[in-house]
């Protein structure tokens, strides 16, 4: 057995990897009892895998952008390499020492640092840790679902059509009790199909149906909020389909269409100047 004396952080972090025999954690335990330097290099070496543990929790919990999920979704297969018979490579085993960890733990927290400058110039967008603690979660549960369903209809893909645009407004309005208008969004690419109504999370949802060169469905779902709470527009993936939400001073909002479209946001932006 090596030295504990002169490696303690070395055995402590072998003891932690379960590589230490019962005698040899023994030994370390009574070495960290009696000899205070070498409790000093241990406890400087736990707490700096503690701030590495930490500063990596932290990444686990940054959004990732829809951007890149449409990137992954889009890419072409990449071409198969030829594979060349490798040479036997001796195994070498390496040990973390406090130096490394330390190290490991800054550049994680760079990385964090750099993760939160790239996205803070895109609107706030929501993990799926956020939506689990959040209280609307069954009001956007209720619009994904509502908004799978309807959109696969062709014959019955609004309740009232656009020609009866005043109704709409008139219907929806004192259904909702939400006061709003019909965005025009010719120059975007959509065409306004018609209206539905509906339920999310209690609520009466009013929904303005839209449909892009695509053939692809965007809706628009409003319901009364009691008082306004997050106004910034945050952007959701439930597996296909993107959400962007938003809190308006009466209603609260979601534009719902494929997660494939990069435009949801700066689609959201504007129907938010606009209804």
């Amino acid at each position: 057995m090596a030295d504990n004396r002169k490696n303690p952080e070395s055995q402590f972090s072998a003891q932690l990897d379960g590589q230490l025999s019962e005698a040899e954690s023994a030994a370390l335990d009574a070495l960290l009892e009696s000899d205070p330097q070498a409790r000093a290099k241990v406890e400087a070496l736990r707490q700096a895998n503690e701030i590495g543990r930490q500063q990596f929790d932290a990444l686990l919990k940054e959004p990732v952008s829809l951007d890149l999920v449409r990137s992954i979704k889009t890419a072409s297969e990449p071409r198969r390499a030829v594979q060349f018979p490798e040479a036997p490579r001796r195994k070498v085993r390496l040990k973390p020492t406090l130096v490394t960890v330390v190290a490991s733990s800054l550049l994680m927290f760079g990385l964090g640092a750099g993760a939160g400058y790239m996205f803070g110039a895109r609107p706030s967008m929501m993990t799926y840790a956020d939506i689990a603690g959040d209280p609307s979660k069954a009001w956007l549960d209720d619009v994904t679902s509502h908004y799978r369903l309807f959109s696969r209809q062709s014959r019955h893909l609004v309740e009232l059509p656009a020609n009866e645009s005043a109704h709409i407004v008139e219907w929806l309005m004192a259904t909702t009790g939400v006061s709003f208008r019909i965005p025009d969004l010719t120059e975007d690419g959509l065409e306004f199909i018609g209206a539905r109504l509906y339920s999310a999370g209690g609520r009466p949802v009013g929904q303005l149906v839209y449909r892009n060169r695509d053939s692809e469905v965007i809706a628009i779902s409003f319901a009364k909020s009691l008082a306004p709470t997050d106004t910034e527009m945050r952007e959701v993936i439930r597996d296909d389909i993107g959400l962007v939400t938003w809190q308006g001073l009466q209603a609260s909002y979601v534009l719902t269409g494929p997660s494939s479209d990069a435009f949801l946001d700066t689609l959201a932006a504007k129907v938010a100047r606009i209804i």
